[in-house]
């Protein structure tokens, strides 16, 4: 009994920011954002060694304490021999207090701005006379969409999607035509839209983890070749 208590060990307790970690998985459950977490986590880290390194750093005063008015030092402090004690109390700058609650942004919110990205990445692709421009704006729309379509949410997506361009909610379509249509500003043609879209899911079928869409596509030969294989293979509704 006594060898088996002398080899347990209890189990390491989570470091603060793994601790954390899981607070805040388990609180936002669907909607947790790691890099989001990860930033905010971050700033409030630097933020608390910027006041800790605040209060350590204040100037030291001497703080002379003596007897009541009056009185002899010798009655004071009758086994000192001392007339004056003195310590030395830290003086704190500005203590900075953390928030308790930082502001969270809805789930709705964080769909708008991804949408903007989204969108943005378009404009880039509008902007530039590089051949292979589009792969950037098609990348966008692929990460967004597979985003919502691992966490179960893509209907939250096509909702707000349509929401974002002031277009008519369509629960039917699918999702890579509904992002392209909403974030390509009316520029995209209905042809264009359906090739591209079908490109998107065939890439998404076939595109192994870690490879990066453009490479991958380029490999396929392109755009339109991505689309007649998926048109092959899969059919052009499926």
């Amino acid at each position: 009994m006594t060898e088996t208590l002398s080899t347990f060990r209890a189990p390491p307790l989570l470091s603060p920011r793994t601790a954390n970690y899981v607070a805040a998985l388990i609180r936002q459950g669907d909607n947790f954002d790691y890099y989001e977490w990860l930033q905010r986590v971050r700033e409030e880290e630097a933020e608390a060694k910027q006041a800790a390194a605040a209060f350590t750093s204040g100037k030291l005063i001497a703080a002379e304490i003596g007897p009541p008015i009056g009185t002899d030092c010798r009655e004071a402090w009758p086994n000192s021999g001392l007339a004056l004690m003195t310590r030395t109390v830290p003086v704190p700058r500005a203590m900075w207090r953390p928030s308790h609650e930082p502001v969270r942004k809805s789930a709705k919110a964080r769909l708008t701005r991804r949408l903007e990205k989204v969108r943005d990445a378009w404009h880039d692709f509008q902007a530039s006379r590089a051949r292979n421009a589009v792969y950037g704006y098609l990348g966008a729309v692929l990460a967004i969409v597979e985003h919502y379509k691992v966490r179960r949410r893509t209907t939250r997506l096509l909702r707000h999607a349509f929401e974002f361009a002031n277009l008519p909610f369509d629960r039917s379509t699918d999702p890579f035509t509904a992002v392209i249509r909403c974030t390509s500003d009316g520029n995209a043609d209905s042809k264009t839209i359906s090739k591209w879209a079908r490109a998107l899911r065939y890439v998404a079928r076939c595109k192994e983890s870690g490879t990066r869409v453009r490479a991958f596509m380029k490999e396929a030969g392109g755009v339109n070749a991505c689309a007649s294989l998926y048109a092959r293979y899969f059919g052009r509704c499926a």
